[in-house]
């Protein structure tokens, strides 16, 4: 008898007070498209309708009774909780759990204990839509390379839907002058959670202008298992051309004389420096050289060939000269190579000897001091 008295209170406390929501403070619920619940006799969270744009989406209506005018709000799957305060005080935030075909699925918070006191909810059809979602990602290796030279394209595909990408479409961005080699402009099926990787060859063209250059975004179109239609598209990239180095060889050549002033017949050493200041090999570096009149070669070899000479590489003679009339001497030496060729020049004063020099006045002096000599002894020969 007791336990019968038990149970009918029991029943009358359930009837007359609003059912407590699993877990103290937390929710989930359902609601169909044009349905609403109310909590705690206060928030009303009517569902709009939902869509599938920029990811799965639901709009959502938050009034309360004191608040008739209330909020609209859209919420995405993945967003953090959408907050709604009612008119007397009490929040909650609200999140989107999953969307189906006429309905979602929502988890409710809030600081106080909840309860579902009303609700139309609608017919919810829960069987989970399936939507692809593409992102693609593009690298370019390496991002700088000079006019004629080929750099890597790379394309990653990830799907992070819950469904198979159909009729993908790739609309690749390009830069002047460039050209592709093996970009596809259809890919393949993508199912949910994979990850295709496309590579491809982008040749600079001769005619590409240096600088940096915008490679603009990949575009994919692609459609989901219902023909749903969807697009999305990578960042844009940079890639700097680089001009073309051309490699050539350059000569340099330089004279080091140890006097600018000589005496004729004294040898005159000459150091000859060949250097190639280039950024590539010379083959067949000729010298010549151009003596003046009076100036002749006395050792070493003045025109010495050489087979090559590499970059940032020198060759260095010696040649000794002799000059047998005074004055200026200008000696010229030339380096040839390929259709190119440089000059140095060594300037030198040749001055005769000083007993040379002033031979005219020592021969005209014999014959005054043999008379002075003659005219002394004939003094002596008269004294005695």
């Amino acid at each position: 008898m007791n336990s019968c008295r038990i149970l009918i209170v029991a029943a009358l406390l359930m009837l007359l007070f609003p059912m407590t929501v699993a877990g103290v403070g937390t929710t989930n619920v359902t609601i169909g498209v044009n349905g609403y619940i109310v909590l705690n006799n206060d928030i009303y969270i009517e569902l709009l309708d939902v869509g599938s744009d920029m990811g799965w989406s639901a709009q959502v209506h938050f009034y309360s009774y004191q608040d008739s005018v209330g909020t609209k709000k859209t919420l995405y799957i993945g967003d953090i909780p959408t907050s709604y305060t009612s008119g007397s005080g009490m929040t909650t935030k609200v999140t989107l759990d999953s969307v189906f075909s006429n309905g979602a699925s929502f988890v409710i918070e809030s600081s106080k204990k909840l309860y579902v006191t009303d609700r139309h909810a609608g017919e919810v059809e829960t069987e989970s839509v399936t939507v692809p979602k593409l992102t693609i990602t593009r690298t370019i290796d390496p991002n700088a390379a000079e006019i004629g030279q080929t750099v890597k394209v790379t394309l990653t595909i990830k799907n992070t839907g819950n469904g198979t990408a159909t009729d993908i479409m790739l609309d690749e961005g390009t830069i002047a002058k460039t050209y592709k080699d093996g970009c596809p402009s259809t890919i393949d099926d993508i199912a949910a959670g994979a990850t295709k990787r496309i590579e491809y060859d982008l040749k600079i063209g001769d005619d590409a202008q240096s600088g940096t250059r915008e490679m603009p975004a990949s575009v994919l179109n692609y459609k989901g298992e219902s023909s749903d239609s969807y697009s999305t598209q990578s960042r844009s990239s940079v890639l700097t051309i680089i001009a073309e180095t051309v490699l050539l060889p350059e000569m340099t050549i330089s004279i080091d004389p140890i006097d600018y002033v000589v005496t004729c017949g004294d040898n005159v050493p000459m150091v000859v420096t060949i250097t190639n200041v280039g950024n590539a090999t010379s083959e067949k570096v000729y010298v010549k050289g151009d003596l003046p009149l009076g100036v002749r070669l006395k050792g070493g070899e003045l025109e010495p060939v050489y087979e090559s000479v590499k970059p940032d590489k020198s060759e260095e003679y010696e040649v000794t000269l002799v000059a047998n009339e005074e004055g200026k001497h200008v000696v010229e030496m030339k380096v040839m190579w390929a259709d190119e060729e440089a000059t140095a020049v060594f300037e030198f004063w040749a001055e005769k000897s000083g007993l040379e020099k002033y031979y005219i006045y020592i021969i005209a002096a014999i014959p005054i001091l043999l008379i002075l000599l003659w005219i002394i002894k004939r003094r002596r020969e008269y004294s005695y």
